[in-house]
This record gives structure tokens, sequence and C-alpha cells, in this order.
């Protein structure tokens, strides 16, 4: 599938629509924790699937907003698909964009994500402005080498932001996070892959696994 319509997908089925933006407040782009019960929350850009952190895609300055699925791959087993959904906003269209990874590519983002106020702090001390946490060749959804990297910022006010730089084709794409946004974007990717990997049909506990073999 191409990554432009799959994108259009993406924003199609989370993106619920415009609501009273009286109800915004249901929504805190800076909390860190992650709800897995939530089911929608409202944005000022409408409801959204889930219980997304808040980024930006820098590019165009507008607001996105996390998701994230699980799905297995026949060879390369189970994959973690990280979505920004950007809602239409400012006149423009709406729009939406994906990295997936392997699930050692997807645990080593949830770590580095979850660093963040640590590695922040570290930045700033030291007056550190920017360092790089490579992801990797990460999978292209047509099956090309894409590459991933986080990056951590420090400005010139000691406040540290997150951006991910996703490579498409020789383009990158660039989105910015907060540091509590990034944690919660963590833990979002965490309980999706670990819910997908304990749900998996191969994910089967150790001791059947043996028992297994008597019976070969």
């Amino acid at each position: 599938m191409r990554q432009g319509v799959f994108a259009a997908l993406v924003v199609s089925a989370l993106l619920l629509g415009p609501l009273s933006g009286a109800y915004a407040e249901n929504f805190d782009p800076d909390r860190a924790t992650f709800d897995p019960e939530s089911k929608f929350v409202i944005t000022p850009f409408g409801a959204i699937i889930g219980d997304p952190a808040q980024v930006a895609d820098l590019s165009t300055d507008r607001i996105g907003f996390t998701y994230c699925s699980a799905m297995p791959d026949k060879t390369r087993g189970m994959l973690l698909m990280a979505s920004i959904v950007i809602p239409a906003q400012g006149g423009a269209d709406g729009g939406g964009h994906s990295m997936m990874m392997s699930v050692d590519q997807a645990r080593a983002f949830i770590a580095h994500l979850r660093k963040a106020p640590e590695w922040a702090a570290v930045a700033a001390e030291n007056k550190v402005g920017l360092f790089s946490k490579p992801i990797g060749d990460v999978i292209g959804t047509e099956g090309d080498a894409e590459y991933l990297v986080l990056k951590f910022v420090s400005d010139e006010n000691n406040a540290g932001s997150v951006r991910i730089e996703h490579v498409l084709g020789g383009v990158t794409k660039a989105f910015g996070l907060g540091i509590n946004p990034a944690v919660k974007f963590a833990a979002q990717a965490e309980f999706t892959l670990e819910k997908a990997l304990a749900e998996s049909p191969d994910a089967a506990p150790a001791e059947d696994a043996e028992k297994s073999k008597l019976f070969k």
C-alpha cells in the first residue's frame, strides 16, 4: 500500500470528527501518562480514537496525534506501526504518517522516548544542543528500507524536546514532541506492542513449548 494512501486511511479511521470546542479541556496535551482504557479524547480539532500524545509536524507547524497498532508478519514477526494523525486545520486537509518497526526496533524506540526527561536534563546541564539516537533501517510500507532516528534537543532556555525524523526516499519527515508527550508516546507504543505479543499464537508459555516436544 502506498504511504499516502495508508495515511489517508489512518486519518479516516482515527479522526471521529469535530465536536464542540467546549470539550477540548478533556485532552491535556502535556500529560505524560497513557490511559489504555480510553476509547477516545476530545481535542480542539475533533475526537481522536484512543489516548494519543500530541506532536507537531515540523514541516507545516500543524498539530498531530499519535496512534499505535501491531500486526504479525510471516517473515518478520510482530511489527509495530507507530502512526501520526494530522486533523484538518488552518484550512488544510488532514493527513497522516506511519513508521513500521520490528519488535527489537520498537523496544529501542520506546526505551529512547522514555529516557527523554533524563536526557533532556543532561543535555541542558552540559549545554548539548542536540544529540541523536538512531533506530536504524526500519521497514517501509512497500518493503523498501527507510531510516528512523530520534533526536533530543535542548534550546537556549534549557527547554528539552524530542524530534522524530523518518527518512522516506531521501525526504525527511520530522515531528516534534515535548518531554511529557514523548513519555506518553512510549507508554502507548509499549502497551500496544506487548499486548499484541501476549495475544499472538506464537506467544505460548514456555512450559507449553516444552510439553509440545513430547508430541512431535
